[in-house]
């Protein structure tokens, strides 16, 4: 990779140029940046964004590295800039906060805050970035308790397209604080969040497998599992089925956030027989470290969303094991389908197969989502986090949500900067609003 440019040299003590790093998850999204910045402080990560802003040089931004969407998190012929230096935590009990660096992965923090047996609204897996996870919103086993990831931000310090650093939070720059809840890199780029803690350490909870013959009775017990109108909030699971992979079959991560076993709340799933269980007494961070990730070196996925139905159920079922796309993904190399039934609290391969992939998985997920609106419980809401790189995610927001965006933008962003220099990732729409309201 080319060294800094002589511009730049003056801002060397702050940025240090390397090699591209392979901490970009997903096959999908390997670029070719011209350079890679990985400042480390602050003051670093600011004379960075002037020097692009100032010489109109495109620039990509990356926390973990995790999303599999092209560029949401790197470039080709422009700077990405790694923010893996920013990866401190930092505990305050007597406020029940801690503040965590926007490059730091989830494990890190997790392990900090058992220290004093506390923990915050993060990523389920792991290896995730913290950027990343809560800029897209983020799901957590701890949602249906205290709401989504970005739910729990009590302050976003961040570096605007000028070259300032800002706060926003409940009584300072309150517009942009809540635009930021969802907001991805529209805005500018955060450097440290403050977040809510709570006091859980011991969990029940771990992985339970299952052959795919069991997939049928699994929904059963998830629509059973979320139709319950007195729903134990302290009870979460996520439900991965690998259907063109009978080897893997289903697995069903479950977390019961109290040392409370085989609690009630997951009675329905109790009788469906198992090909493995390591669910058991330990902490939270545990739990999560015990969960596995296939090792696929490439990835694509869509996000859906719709009110559970015993009907739809038995829909999504046939379309995930019986649709034609599913030919051409059994066809390329490694080809594998996983359907991830994710339950939220209403309160809150080779590179040249990657097209016809998408395009598959794409027309499966029209097929949900065609029989999710028959039945009239399709939901206009695309999670950010597991959603592809080109489903319209913000205009999804609601036509006032997005107008109010627009404002933000405007304000804090007049050039635009992070609308045309950092193109990358789900972007404010442009013309008319729409085509979502509530």
């Amino acid at each position: 990779m080319p060294t800094a440019r002589s511009s730049s040299r003056q801002y060397q003590h702050h940025l240090s140029v390397r090699d591209q790093l392979p901490v970009t998850k997903s096959h999908t999204a390997w670029k070719k940046p011209s350079c890679i910045a990985r400042p480390s402080s602050t003051a670093g990560l600011q004379k960075a964004v002037r020097l692009l802003t100032r010489q109109n040089i495109p620039f990509a931004i990356r926390s973990g590295g995790h999303s599999p969407s092209p560029f949401a998190a790197n470039i080709d012929n422009g700077v990405l800039i790694d923010m893996s230096c920013f990866n401190h935590t930092q505990y305050f009990p007597h406020k029940n906060v801690a503040t965590v660096g926007a490059g730091g992965r989830w494990l890190g923090v997790y392990k900090e805050l058992d220290r004093y047996n506390v923990t915050v609204v993060g990523g389920r897996v792991v290896d995730v970035g913290v950027g990343g996870l809560i800029l897209g919103c983020g799901l957590s086993y701890l949602s249906d308790l205290y709401g989504l990831t970005c739910d729990n931000v009590v302050n976003f310090e961040m570096v605007l397209a000028n070259g300032s650093i800002t706060n926003a939070n409940a009584s300072h720059n309150q517009d942009l604080f809540k635009a930021m809840k969802g907001g991805a890199n529209n805005f500018g780029i955060v450097t440290t969040f403050t977040l809510k803690t709570y006091s859980i350490n011991q969990i029940w909870g771990g992985i339970k497998s299952y052959s795919l013959d069991q997939l049928p009775a699994l929904f059963t017990a998830m629509q059973e599992y979320q139709s319950n109108p007195k729903k134990d909030l302290y009870a979460n699971l996520m439900l991965q089925a690998f259907t063109t992979n009978a080897s893997v079959g289903a697995v069903l991560n479950m977390v019961y956030l109290k040392p409370v076993v085989n609690a009630s709340a997951f009675a329905p799933f109790y009788s469906i027989p198992t090909t493995g269980d390591t669910t058991k007494i330990q902490s939270l961070t545990q739990m999560m470290s015990g969960q596995r990730v296939p090792p696929l070196p490439r990835w694509d996925w869509f996000a859906t969303s719709f009110k559970p139905t015993a009907s739809l159920y038995q829909k999504i079922a046939d379309i995930v094991t019986k649709a034609p796309e599913l030919a051409a993904i059994q066809f390329t190399a490694g080809g594998s389908l996983a359907i991830g039934v994710q339950p939220i609290n209403t309160n809150l391969i080779q590179a040249d197969s990657d097209a016809m992939v998408h395009n598959a998985t794409r027309a499966l997920n029209a097929r949900i989502e065609d029989a999710s609106r028959a039945e009239g419980v399709y939901e206009p809401y695309q999670f950010m986090n597991d959603a592809s790189w080109d489903q319209d995610v913000i205009s999804h927001y609601g036509v006032e949500g997005q107008r109010n965006m627009r404002q933000v933008q405007k304000k804090y962003d007049p050039d635009m900067v992070f609308q045309k220099l950092v193109s990358g990732g789900w972007k404010l729409p442009k013309g008319n609003l729409g085509p979502y309201d509530y």
